[in-house]
């Protein structure tokens, strides 16, 4: 048994009537988005990993983690100081665990609005965070979860870096539209 089909089971277990729900990369997208006063630089990102168990009451218990190294801005220079700065060596995930409740959504229904709580893990520095999104359910058990956050850079120890001595600006938006699918 692996890992994750051990985990999916022990969730599963502990909460009768509990749905595990995996993380599908191929049918997700991680984006960044970050400014400069010359340009715009946006990065995706098709590697994230999770899970997701639902409880029977709405309870939402979370945790997505995505490889820093996997993000692509289209230019393969820029993409390696992004590493760099980023020392994706010494923190290889950006980690979000968190918890919400899901009220009023059925399949095929209306998109529900959920505030998941919890914290984000983003170059070594773990904060409380906030992240608004919108849950649909299909009709085949798939789940569907958008949303933005912003990230300070410099609240997570990130030394933003400077073209013609002019430094990134500090927000990073995070977009996620994510897909779920029963665990199994």
């Amino acid at each position: 048994m692996t890992a994750a089909l051990a985990i999916a089971a022990l969730l599963s277990a502990a909460v009768p009537g509990a749905q595990v729900l995996d993380l599908q990369p191929a049918a997700s997208s991680i984006k960044f988005h970050v400014e400069h006063k010359l340009h715009t630089v946006e990065g995706t990102s098709r590697a994230a990993e999770g899970k997701a168990l639902l409880d029977a009451d709405g309870a939402v218990r979370v945790m997505v983690r995505v490889p820093v190294q996997s993000f692509d801005s289209g230019d393969a220079n820029r993409d390696s100081h992004m590493l760099e700065t980023l020392e994706a060596g010494r923190f290889p995930q950006v980690v979000f665990k968190g918890v919400g409740t899901l009220k009023g959504a059925a399949p095929g229904g209306k998109p529900v609005e959920l505030s998941l709580r919890g914290e984000l893990e983003f170059h070594g520095v773990k904060r409380a965070v906030e992240v608004p999104v919108t849950v649909e359910l299909g009709q085949d058990g798939s789940v569907r979860v958008r949303g933005t956050l912003t990230v300070s850079l410099d609240a997570h120890g990130v030394e933003r870096p400077s073209l013609l001595l002019v430094k990134l600006e500090d927000p990073c938006t995070i977009t996620l539209d994510l897909k779920l699918g029963r665990a199994g």
